[in-house]
């Protein structure tokens, strides 16, 4: 399989979905699997979804914790449908990696060590699926954010 990589700056972003925060020492996968469902059921209730073949899973984390979101992307996050939340991601500078055979998180953080640039913890990563494939990484385009001072 071959490894796309690219650096790209995407604009402002809104979205609604269904957060998990999780504890990386005791990781609880039924947490996981239940945002998951809720977020599926309670779809159909988001307004303004830009693409309905695709879902996306902003996250961040630290050594502790994590808080990863199943939510589409919207034109506004100004109708939030009970149960969810609805925030806005500006415009940033990401590292754009797939890979079907590798860690494309391993790969986007090599190639932001050999070129000079540092991922922005201050921003959320991305992960954007396609419906009807597995959840895993591997099946995902992953958005790495840089640190820039001119996004």
């Amino acid at each position: 399989m071959e490894t796309h990589i690219e650096i790209v700056t995407l604009e402002d972003k809104y979205f609604i979905g269904v957060p998990v925060t999780n504890v990386f020492q005791n990781f609880d996968s039924a947490r996981m699997k239940e945002a998951n469902r809720l977020f599926l059921e309670g779809r159909k209730e988001i307004k303004g979804i830009l693409n309905k073949e695709e879902y996306v899973c902003p996250h961040f984390a630290n050594d502790i914790l994590f808080t990863y979101i199943y939510s589409m992307e919207v034109e506004s996050n100004i109708d939030v449908p009970k149960g969810m939340i609805g925030f806005h991601v500006p415009r940033q500078r990401y590292i754009k990696v797939r890979s079907s055979d590798q860690d494309p998180y391993a790969i986007g953080h090599e190639y932001l060590k050999e070129n000079g640039l540092e991922n922005n913890p201050k921003s959320l990563a991305l992960e954007v699926f396609k419906f009807g494939e597995d959840q895993h990484f591997n099946n995902a385009v992953i958005y790495i954010p840089i640190v820039t001072s001119n996004p």
